[in-house]
């Protein structure tokens, strides 16, 4: 009876000694009245000080989330914030979101105006996960020509201003659009799941021929996730913690709910197993990456 509370408490421990290792403060939501919107406060981010910034991703997921787009785009893992609840909230989200969007010729994106320390991203850079949340949000809301200059942007190469890694025959959504191209697994899952919902929105060809070559590509790469005994958040081999191991499997779930692509499948069930024994095992995945990694910063 006794183990459970000092295994969270040995977990917490950890998760602070990892942050005080890469000097990062943990991260802190909270109100902008002024601007009527949620902010983030980073604090330090691997020793270099970024503070209080406006994330366009929050302010979508704050307005998806009262909408009751979880079901459609997977779980969003924020906090309950008070101010960021009820109709007038959405309209106040959707009002930020129009006057940030940049007009890039044939597609608009928002931009991060902070740097990004662990992977050296001087702003302004741009996000999948941002377009995706927003062009869904804008979607919904009965924006559709907005939202499909942001589902243009999902599908244009980095190098040219947008926010996936074009290849012969792959496409990869980067949540950080710049020359690291570091894969991140949740980004890509929920951009595949609102890609998918909105060529159906839409009925729009080119959605969803990307939505079909991202499903291939997702196919061919899921093993670099994959690390025996746990999941990884990124192509670096950076380890999720229980909480993004959890939405890992979550949104594979959807994906192959929505799709009926059983090919997915074995992954699922692999994954799901190592569910059981992570509340016990992250602590030890955390500090020999620690070990490992010799310093080099997660994302």
């Amino acid at each position: 009876m006794q183990l459970a509370p000092l295994g969270t408490l040995l977990r917490q421990n950890i998760r602070k000694s990892v942050l005080r290792a890469f000097r990062t403060d943990p991260i802190q939501l909270e109100y902008d009245s002024k601007q009527g919107i949620p902010v983030v406060n980073y604090g330090e981010r691997c020793g270099s000080y970024v503070g209080r910034q406006v994330n366009p991703l929050t302010v979508a997921l704050y307005a998806c989330r009262q909408l009751g787009l979880e079901s459609t785009a997977g779980p969003i893992l924020l906090p309950r914030l008070r101010q960021a609840e009820g109709s007038q909230y959405v309209e106040r989200a959707i009002r930020w979101l129009d006057s940030s969007q940049l007009d890039c010729g044939r597609f608009s994106v928002w931009e991060y105006a902070f740097p990004w320390p662990s992977l050296n991203l001087q702003p302004p850079w741009r996000s999948a996960l941002a377009e995706a949340f927003g062009a869904l949000l804008l979607l919904v809301v009965g924006k559709a020509e907005e939202a499909r200059r942001h589902l243009e942007a999902m599908l244009t190469d980095y190098r040219q201003g947008g926010v996936a890694y074009v290849g012969r025959d792959s496409l990869w959504f980067l949540e950080f659009a710049c020359e690291q191209r570091p894969l991140v697994l949740n980004c890509m899952l929920h951009c595949l799941l609102i890609l998918r919902e909105c060529s159906l929105r839409l009925g729009d060809p080119a959605l969803r021929e990307g939505f079909e070559l991202g499903c291939r590509t997702l196919k061919r790469d899921l093993g670099l996730f994959d690390a025996t005994f746990y999941t990884c958040y990124d192509s670096r081999r950076n380890p999720a913690d229980e909480k993004y191991h959890t939405l890992h499997v979550e949104l594979l779930r959807m994906l192959i709910e929505k799709t009926g692509d059983r090919s997915f499948s074995p992954w699922l069930a692999r994954w799901s197993q190592y569910g059981r024994t992570y509340p016990f095992l992250e602590p030890f995945i955390f500090v020999r990456h620690m070990i490992r990694s010799k310093g080099s910063p997660f994302i």
